[in-house]
């Protein structure tokens, strides 16, 4: 057994499974896609609130911003699956 529960019905949770014993709740391993698109958006509104802000709109400038409002965005998708890698939780799906 692992040390993980559900957080639903307490149920100890088996290595590797993919929904509870106890009660059928999925189970989900590290950042679930809403919080990884969420990054990505958060992360590309905050590039293009602070490229809008900063410079001066040119035919150059806005594809820059546009190309780093990409990154932005691919940057903190992947910092939020980094920091949720170690997380075991029950959802309903």
């Amino acid at each position: 057994m692992s040390g993980h529960h559900c957080h639903r019905c307490g149920s100890s949770l088996h290595p590797g499974a993919m929904k509870c014993s106890g009660c059928m709740a999925g189970v989900v391993y590290g950042a679930t896609g809403a919080e990884k698109t969420r990054a990505a958006k958060v992360g590309a509104a905050l590039m293009l609130a602070s490229w809008c802000y900063v410079v001066a709109f040119s035919v150059p400038a806005i594809v820059t911003g546009v190309l780093a409002t990409l990154v932005a965005s691919f940057l903190f998708r992947i910092a939020t699956t980094r920091s949720h890698a170690s997380l075991v939780r029950t959802v309903i799906r």
